[in-house]
C-alpha cells in the first residue's frame, strides 16, 4: 500500500506544477492590458504656444491597479521650427510646475532653417488612471523667400513609457518594450521603462507660421529709414527745447547776472 503513495505525490505535485504554469501564462498574457488613449492639442496663438496631453488609462477601473504609483514619460520630438527654451523649462522646474527637460542643447537665437528637431522629455505621476501635461514651445522665425507664405511645422505624437516602484510590469506581455529612459526631468540618471502602445485621438499637430516676402524689402527698408530719420528729428528738437527751457529758469545763471 505505501508503495503508491510516492508516486501519487509524484502526480499530484506534477498537475499542481502545470496548473501554476497554466495561470502564470494567463496573467503573463492577460494582465496588462493596455488601453492607452491620447489627445495632443496646440493651445493659444501666435509664436508662443502650448501643446497639451490628456492620457487616459484604461476605461475600465478594474485595470487601474496596474498604474497606480507608477510614473509617465513622454519623448516629445519637435521639428526644425519648433523648440522648446531650456531656460524656461528649468524655472518651471524649480517651481514645480513642470517636469520637463530637453534631450539636446537648444539655440534659441537660430532661424529654422538654419536649426534641426530636438527632443524633450516630460514625467508626471500617474493619478486615477489619468494625467493631464503640457510644455511651452516657440516658433523660430523663418528667412524671407520670394512671395512670402506660410510654414508648416508639423508636430508628430510622442511617444510614451511607463515605470512602476515595483515589479508588476514585469508579468506584461511583449506589447510593452523596455527601454531605457530619464528617470525624471531634474536629473540625468536613466532607469528602465515600458514602451506603451497607445490609440493617438486626435489629428497630427500642424502648426504654420507666416514668412516674410523677399519682393517688400526695398519699400520696407526705405520706411524704416524714413521712420528712424524722422524719430532721430524729433528726438534732437525735444532735446533742445528741453535745454532751453532749463537754461531760462536757471537760478544760477540769474544769480550770476
Amino acid at each position: 500500500m505505501f508503495r503508491y503513495i510516492r508516486p501519487i505525490k509524484l502526480i499530484n505535485l506534477f498537475i499542481c506544477f502545470l496548473v501554476f504554469l497554466c495561470c502564470f501564462h494567463y496573467l503573463s498574457a492577460n494582465a496588462c492590458d493596455f488601453d492607452v488613449k491620447l489627445k495632443q492639442v496646440l493651445k493659444n496663438q501666435g509664436f508662443h504656444r502650448n501643446i497639451t496631453y490628456g492620457i487616459v488609462f484604461n476605461s475600465d477601473e478594474d485595470q487601474c491597479w496596474l498604474y497606480k504609483d507608477c510614473v509617465i514619460g513622454l519623448d516629445q520630438t519637435l521639428p526644425h521650427g519648433v523648440y522648446a527654451n531650456p531656460d524656461e523649462l528649468s524655472t518651471l522646474r524649480r517651481m514645480r510646475k513642470l517636469n520637463a527637460v530637453p534631450k539636446n542643447r537648444i539655440n534659441t537665437e537660430l532661424p529654422a532653417e538654419h536649426s534641426y528637431p530636438t527632443t524633450t522629455y516630460i514625467t508626471e505621476r500617474i493619478k486615477d488612471c489619468k494625467v493631464y501635461l503640457w510644455l511651452p514651445v516657440h516658433a523660430r522665425y523663418h528667412l524671407a523667400t520670394p512671395g512670402g507664405g506660410m510654414a508648416r511645422n508639423t508636430i508628430g505624437p510622442p511617444k510614451l513609457y511607463l515605470r512602476c516602484p515595483d515589479e508588476r510590469l514585469e508579468m506584461c506581455n511583449k506589447d510593452a518594450a523596455r527601454v531605457n529612459f530619464l528617470c525624471n526631468g531634474s536629473s540625468k540618471e536613466k532607469c528602465s521603462w515600458k514602451e506603451l502602445p497607445y490609440t493617438l485621438l486626435t489629428d497630427t499637430l500642424v502648426w504654420p507660421i507666416p514668412i516674410g516676402n523677399m519682393e517688400h524689402l526695398h519699400a520696407i527698408s526705405i520706411g524704416t529709414a524714413v521712420v528712424v530719420a524722422v524719430g532721430s528729428l524729433y528726438l534732437i528738437k525735444a532735446i533742445h527745447e528741453h535745454k532751453l527751457v532749463t537754461m531760462a529758469f536757471n537760478p544760477y545763471g540769474a544769480r550770476h547776472d
